[in-house]
């Protein structure tokens, strides 16, 4: 949004209008580490920079020792910011950000450098770092539009990427218009699924947790028995999960060393595992014996727990009932693979 007095003089963005820079403008960029913070409540410090006619005149940081929202407002109000730039933002970050009278560009990615060069040539808009074409759209009113169709009506059509689309007019319930034709049709008889999902999604009175949200569409849908495919690493939660299921649904536990087979003895080539007695014999994770199970046992639907990467895609590809997971197993992260994403060592070590 534009200020309608702003505190240092008239101006306007590159990302809301694609206007460029006119007079002095304070921008606050939360980082972690060197880059733009992936969400604004996960940074190390803010990133000052007052720019006019596309000028740096002053660039400072404040540091965060708690990166909540309440001090990331706190430091906006203090340092009479008038845009924050940042990478993802809560709708209730934005509402307390933007009651402030500042605006905010956000889904923004890239090093603090590239950040502050874009600032300089009047290039910033939201989606910046993540599009594959640089800079803001064109001024010209329809000019993508006209692309698009132009390239459709030749037969060669975009590759499909939705992170690099700045329109996102599917968000506003338009057909996207590189959604090529050629894909196949919509598998039907998921209506009832799908109808499921959203009303448990769009719960106006609370909050679900997952777990909550699983018991919820079962008991939409109206299944009566649960399969539970796990990990034996994830034995306890497995146990506690299975037992808030079985409140509300017969539940049918299945290990993922089930047949007990050895090494690599399932039946695809490779080396097979094997111990002296003394020390036991390896036993393999077998997604194919676990959905054979579930198969038997005539599951409604079957719930992954910690499966690896892989066994879960086996599980899934052999089972008849619809699978949904529930807990992932991440080794480094504390069954938290999400941290990666916000970790630059572990971003670095990959």
């Amino acid at each position: 949004m534009a200020h309608s007095e702003p505190r240092h003089g008239s101006c306007s963005f590159g990302g809301r209008n694609h206007e460029p820079l006119v007079e002095t403008m304070r921008f606050g960029i939360p980082l972690l580490d060197q880059r733009v913070a992936p969400r604004c409540t996960i940074a190390d410090r803010v990133l000052l920079i007052t720019v006019k006619h596309r000028r740096i005149l002053e660039q400072s940081a404040v540091r965060l020792d708690r990166a909540t929202w309440m001090d990331l407002a706190r430091i906006l109000a203090d340092e009479q910011v008038d845009a924050l730039v940042c990478g993802g933002i809560s709708r209730s970050t934005r509402e307390t950000v933007e009651s402030q009278a500042v605006d905010v560009i956000d889904n923004v990615a890239g090093t603090a450098e590239e950040v502050v060069d874009a600032l300089r040539r009047g290039g910033l808009h939201p989606g910046f770092g993540l599009a594959s074409e640089g800079g803001p759209p064109e001024a010209e009113e329809g000019t993508e539009e006209k692309a698009r169709t132009s390239k459709l009506a030749e037969g060669r059509p975009r590759p499909l990427d939705c992170l690099a689309c700045r329109d996102r007019v599917c968000l506003r319930a338009e057909p996207c218009p590189w959604f090529s034709t050629s894909f196949p049709a919509a598998t039907t008889g998921f209506e009832k699924m799908l109808e499921s999902a959203w009303d448990v999604a769009c719960e106006e009175e609370r909050t679900l947790c997952r777990l909550a949200e699983l018991v919820y569409f079962a008991l939409e849908m109206g299944y009566t028995k649960l399969g539970v495919a796990f990990c034996v690493d994830l034995l306890e939660p497995t146990s506690v999960l299975t037992g808030v299921l079985r409140r509300f649904f017969e539940v049918v536990p299945v290990c993922c060393k089930v047949r007990g087979i050895r090494g690599w003895e399932s039946g695809s080539p490779g080396p097979q595992q094997t111990r002296s007695a003394s020390e036991g014999s390896v036993a393999a994770c077998d997604p194919v014996g676990q959905a054979a199970a579930l198969n038997a046992a005539a599951t409604d639907l079957n719930v992954l727990v910690g499966l690896c990467v892989g066994a879960d895609s086996v599980m899934s590809k052999e089972s008849r009932a619809p699978v949904t997971t529930i807990f992932v197993k991440d080794k480094s992260l504390a069954n938290n693979p999400i941290g990666a994403v916000y970790s630059h060592y572990h971003l670095e070590d990959i």
